[in-house]
């Protein structure tokens, strides 16, 4: 499957370091890949930093959109309520705020803020704000070691509000209930209230010995639905549990509270049956991909200094601009096929309109309409040939290869063309693909055997562009 965007979440889970990836496409999108690497900081560096360079390139990843999520006891949290009439100077006022929070001048945070509601009547409105702030020299600390590792993050924000940006993605129906996320981490347990569609609450408090996870949990929501002024007869529509301790608990809980559910039902991605199993404890840097992919998440936090987050220029979309006047040459190309195909039986019914002098103008129109969009085709087809040859190559693959073989990794480098995937009989291809005129020199990389989940061959050929 070709995959048109892919978010990596980077969690920092205790002593642990979590690696997730989301890929999507026009389907939607697919929890492709996990791995969790236990007391990080205890490693040697350069070992861990081979490990996860395998990671990402034996998965083909790409370390440009990662997403870092920090623990929720690392931040400071606020929610502020301004007039509205601040909202034009509204970068300004919170710089203010946060000067008023730091103490001392060497104790300096890096911050940022999002809007995220409003309140009371128009005449009256008030902005509420949601501001996240990080000591300096707690997340130079991380950034510090993450760069040791060859890993630079796009985005940094918290974990528990990347929970809350994949639980809350395009759910309207969510805006006037209220919903407890409960993060069950091996030493602390995180709770979020999300109330009429926003972050109402979080706060963190560490796991002891003594209170189960249901009793902690039961007891962390009663603070939060006091702190949200929720009152005696507010509803609660559901209490969500994530995390590695998540199952277990919800055990205990539905005993008690029948409205208690796992996170997993809630994530909205496709996820293959191997990593089914990875989906409770991996929900949160889930939502650290998802927050690196979305256009408009709910919660667009990032904590990293301005300084080092990637700029794009408007250059950079000049690919994606010429790849999509591509396709739509190409579809323009399929619309009039059906237009050169009509030359054909305007031959045959020349004899006939001949007989008929009305008509014959008429069609003559239409022969020079069609031989004008021949000309057209051919310009359009002809800079193409210039410009890139991988759609007529996937087309040809796809033209060429029985049905029952699947492509998992396409890549072009000059001309050499590589390809992997999954088929009933690899060995036959060979021949296939030689026989193609685009297609010379088909050599195989590499054995070939049977797939244990599929009971397919698994290939991977390599071969070259003929021009």
């Amino acid at each position: 499957m070709i995959y048109l965007k892919t978010g990596i979440g980077i969690e920092m889970r205790g002593a642990d370091l979590l690696i997730s990836s989301l890929q999507s496409n026009y389907s939607g999108q697919t929890f492709t890949r996990f791995k969790r690497f236990p007391d990080f900081r205890q490693r040697n560096k350069q070992d861990l930093r081979q490990e996860i360079n395998l990671f990402f390139k034996s998965n083909r990843l790409s370390k440009e959109n990662i997403v870092l999520g920090i623990p929720r006891k690392d931040f400071v949290l606020r929610h502020l309520e301004l007039p509205a009439e601040v909202e034009d100077n509204l970068k300004q006022v919170i710089q203010y705020q946060v000067q008023s929070l730091e103490p001392v001048e060497e104790d300096r945070f890096y911050y940022d803020y999002a809007l995220i509601g409003n309140k009371g009547p128009e005449s009256q409105k008030r902005l509420v704000i949601l501001l996240a702030m990080i000591r300096k020299a707690v997340l130079d600390e991380h950034l510090e070691f993450l760069r040791d590792l060859g890993i630079n993050p796009a985005i940094v924000t918290a974990n528990g509000l990347a929970l809350a940006n994949i639980f809350l993605q395009n759910r309207k129906d969510f805006q006037d209930k209220t919903f407890m996320l409960a993060d069950l981490t091996p030493t602390s347990l995180e709770i979020l209230a999300l109330h009429k569609g926003i972050l109402a609450y979080s706060r963190e408090v560490p796991k002891d010995n003594i209170r189960s996870w249901g009793d902690l949990i039961l007891l962390e929501i009663d603070e939060a639905a006091s702190k949200i002024r929720l009152g005696p007869d507010g509803l609660i529509e559901k209490i969500v549990l994530s995390g590695e301790f998540s199952e277990s608990a919800h055990e205990q809980l539905t005993a008690v509270i029948p409205e208690c559910a796992l996170v997993k039902n809630y994530l909205g991605c496709d996820t293959p049956e191997e990593n089914k199993p990875y989906l409770q404890e991996a929900a949160s840097s889930l939502g650290l991909a998802y927050t690196g992919m979305a256009r408009r998440p709910v919660l667009k936090i990032n904590l990293l200094p301005p300084e080092l987050r990637v700029q794009q220029t408007r250059w950079a979309y000049v690919p994606a601009a010429l790849l999509g006047l591509a396709v739509i040459a190409l579809l323009l190309a399929f619309a009039l096929h059906q237009m050169v195909q009509q030359r054909i039986l305007i031959r045959t019914l020349d004899q006939e309109i001949a007989k008929l002098q009305g008509p014959v103008a008429r069609v003559q129109a239409l022969r020079n309409e069609t031989e004008t969009m021949d000309k057209r085709i051919a310009s359009i087809e002809k800079i193409l040939g210039k410009r890139d040859m991988n759609l007529e190559i996937l087309q040809e693959l796809t033209n060429i290869l029985p049905m029952d073989t699947y492509i998992t990794t396409y890549s072009n480098q000059d001309g050499k063309i590589q390809i992997a995937g999954l088929s009933n009989s690899a060995t036959d291809l060979i021949p296939k693909l030689e026989r193609s005129p685009l297609l010379k020199d088909v050599v195989q990389r590499g054995p070939i055997f049977k797939n244990a989940q599929t009971g397919k061959d698994q290939f991977s050929f390599e071969m070259k562009v003929e021009r």
